[in-house]
């Protein structure tokens, strides 16, 4: 295994333990696994989706037919039609995740993070809206 994949491993391990995750977690290793996936298609992603790119859609805002909620329903979409049982609808659900990052990093570049960046790292706590 390439030196960065066990750097980026022992990273997510890190961050899990401070989560509360341990290694005895059921599905732990398998969460790791994807994690250090989608980091290592980081490079390939940011060559087809600069960043500056992604910043120009977030100005954008999110109106149905806007990029944002069109990339995201797609991938979620195409999961539902593939089913999670395949290869491909997992992929799906990958390709979710990854844009979903992406449109996170891009709304913390352009407003800043969700948390006051005063506070101390642990006792950042997020207020959570229940939205239907």
């Amino acid at each position: 295994m390439p030196k960065n994949i066990c750097q980026i491993q022992a990273a997510i391990w890190r961050a899990m333990r401070l989560a509360g995750i341990s290694l005895d977690t059921p599905g732990a290793i398998d969460i790791v696994r994807s994690i250090t996936w989608v980091i290592n298609q980081q490079p390939i992603i940011l060559h087809r989706f600069p960043l500056s790119q992604n910043d120009t859609h977030t100005h954008e805002g999110f109106a149905v037919e806007s990029y944002w909620p069109t990339k995201l329903t797609k991938f979620l979409h195409r999961a539902e039609l593939l089913s999670l049982e395949s290869p491909e609808g997992r992929q799906a659900i990958a390709e979710l995740s990854a844009t979903t990052i992406g449109l996170l990093a891009s709304v913390w570049r352009l407003h800043g993070s969700p948390v006051e960046e005063s506070q101390n790292f642990h006792e950042q706590k997020l207020l959570v809206i229940k939205y239907e």
